[in-house]
């Protein structure tokens, strides 16, 4: 059902340390999008967020934020959720290229799948 990962948000108490620690750790390139900083290896990111701004992603007490892509259409993903009685966050938004699904995991992470149209 997922494929691949898309990218992971971190809450971290000093983004330019964290993104320092990731390059010289694991040889990650810094990358920068819309506002948001973070690292890439190969074509997965990590976005890095500072404390605080967790609530603009609709992240709560985990503070954790991933994006999946699935393999499922938005049709066949939305019955998937249905049958199992997945609580979204809201209405799956249309992206233009994706459909946007946002839930939370049981320790109240913000995951967001993307489903290709």
């Amino acid at each position: 059902m997922i494929k691949r990962f898309d990218s992971i948000v971190l809450t971290v108490a000093d983004v330019v340390r964290s993104q320092a620690f990731y390059k010289t750790v694991f040889g990650m390139e810094l990358t920068s999008e819309e506002g948001m900083n973070g690292v890439r290896f190969c074509d997965q990111t990590i976005w890095l967020q500072t404390i605080g701004e967790e609530l603009r992603h609709h992240a709560l007490e985990g503070a954790s934020h991933f994006s999946l892509f699935s393999e499922l259409s938005p049709e066949k993903l939305t019955e998937h959720f249905e049958t199992l009685q997945v609580e979204l966050l809201e209405p799956p938004v249309d992206k233009g290229s994706y459909v946007l699904f946002l839930m939370h995991d049981l320790d109240r992470n913000l995951i967001e799948i993307k489903s290709q149209k």
